[in-house]
């Protein structure tokens, strides 16, 4: 066995573990099929034509709100994190409020957003705009920051203008910081989708709501698809944003 193959089989044997103690609980019987529905009952859930297409419109719907949130986290954030990483001026004025906002923990905002935006589609996104946000301006300000004084030096050496320093050193310095913290902005936007969806009522559709559906009906076997579908999606954009900025950024794993 190669190292890589050992490598996954490292990484697959525990999740292949826990299902077969799944398969084996729920075949005994001894697991009430509320707490814990067999496999064969998840997977009929997913065969079925309304469960599949719910969970289509509510993946569609979470994705639109992702993207749309995301965005506006990041846009928002890249900006401030440059005025920040850039001007300490702005840092001494907006810097301590913009850290004592970063301290308080993302669904605590909830009520007030319900307050201020009711609890429909807007609240939603803008609920996934802010945890996209703090992310996106931490990594732009450390990577301001935190650029080398010998690549400054070098700027200097050869009397680049500011504009021409912020092009040509700064930003690609900054770029591993910057990258890392929209990751980690589209990961916190993902959950954040996922928990709007979830504590925000269900007046709009999306696999949080699903989820909670199928809790009302009194369907596990839905609330656990819904569940394992969350968990996947979350997998599969972790390892696509590594992917994509390998791609980009070639440099960015050596960095």
């Amino acid at each position: 066995m190669t190292p890589a193959m050992g490598s996954r089989f490292r990484a697959v044997a525990p999740l292949a573990f826990l299902f077969a103690l799944w398969g084996i609980g729920s075949a005994t019987g001894k697991i009430d099929p509320l707490i814990l529905p067999s496999l064969g009952a998840i997977w009929q859930a997913i065969l079925d034509p309304e469960v599949q297409r719910n969970l289509v419109d509510g993946l569609l719907s979470s994705t639109v709100r992702l993207l749309e949130g995301a965005c506006i986290g990041i846009a928002f954030g890249l900006v401030l994190g440059a005025f920040l990483g850039l001007s300490r001026l702005v840092d001494r004025i907006i810097g301590p409020s913009f850290h004592a906002f970063r301290q308080i923990a993302i669904f605590a905002w909830i009520p007030l957003l319900t307050a201020w935006c009711g609890s429909g589609e807007g609240a939603k996104v803008v609920f996934v705009a802010m945890a996209a946000f703090v992310p996106t301006t931490m990594g732009t300000y450390e990577g301001f920051r935190n650029v080398s004084d010998k690549y400054l030096e070098v700027g200097k050496a050869f009397c680049f203008s500011r504009s021409l320093m912020l092009r040509r050193i700064i930003v690609p310095a900054s770029l591993p910081a910057i990258v890392t913290g929209i990751q980690l902005s589209f990961i916190f936007s993902w959950l954040a989708a996922v928990g709007a969806e979830y504590l925000m009522g269900s007046l709009t559709q999306g696999i949080g709501s699903f989820v909670m559906a199928g809790r009302e009906q009194m369907r596990t076997d839905i609330v656990y698809l819904g569940i394992i579908v969350i968990a996947v999606i979350g997998v599969v954009l972790n390892k696509t944003l590594r992917r994509t900025t390998r791609f980009f950024f070639p440099w960015y794993e050596a960095a």
